[in-house]
């Protein structure tokens, strides 16, 4: 599974640039890991450093814009300087916004914009996402810029070994083809930082959730 980036807006769908690349973290992400939370999941309530990313080509200038479920402007923020190379800034949430899927919209200086939507609530527990048996945080793999372009190709497939209390306890790579082979400490560590839901029924027979990446050159 990976997270989904969905239009807030049916009539906006024509003029969405899907080239702008959009995703959102759990925490940021430090300097020099292998892998990052990609989430699905904000929360108001306690401080985890949630980020938003954006990459896009030839841009120059962004603005940053963050709506509630109900539509209503929680913050915006700008970054003259935004050249299109990929920057993750902190999720300005705002307060008193209503819970429910907001959408963030991602602005660059010549108009062209996208948008992806992220549940937000005050806890994890009021979240629907937390009564359900799969991650609200599922690691992915860092790029590695030491691989050349022409060589991303291949497939990569691990398993996570989720317990009780929705930890993952252990990470196989189950398949590694092409760059993938070149992936797998990557692919564990992503493995690692997944979170999920705690589930009683698990501590007899623990969850085992299994995650698939194909690449695929530009």
């Amino acid at each position: 599974m990976s997270l989904c980036l969905l239009v807030a807006d049916p009539a906006l769908a024509d003029t969405l640039d899907e080239r702008i690349y959009m995703e959102f973290l759990w925490a940021k992400t430090p300097d020099g890991a292998l892998a990052r939370q990609q989430t699905r999941q904000f929360v108001t309530a306690s401080e985890h450093g949630h980020q938003v990313c954006v990459a896009a080509p030839a841009a120059k200038g962004l603005e940053l814009l963050v709506l509630d479920a109900k539509g209503r402007e929680m913050s915006r923020q700008r970054d003259p300087d935004f050249s299109g190379r990929k920057h993750c800034y902190p999720a300005v949430l705002g307060r008193g916004g209503s819970p429910g899927q907001w959408t963030v919209r991602a602005i660059l200086g010549d108009g062209r914009s996208n948008e992806g939507t992220v549940l937000v609530h005050a806890r994890l527990e009021d979240s629907p996402s937390y009564r359900q048996p799969q991650p609200y945080v599922l690691g992915r793999p860092n790029y590695d810029d030491s691989i050349p372009p022409q060589q991303w190709s291949g497939r990569l497939v691990w398993a996570m070994t989720v317990d009780a209390q929705g930890w993952v306890t252990d990470v196989v790579v189950e398949e590694a083809v092409g760059v993938g082979e070149r992936l797998r400490e990557r692919a564990i560590a992503a493995g690692y930082l997944s979170l999920f839901p705690p589930g009683l029924a698990r501590e007899g027979e623990p969850l085992v959730w299994r995650r698939q990446l194909d690449f695929a050159p530009d």
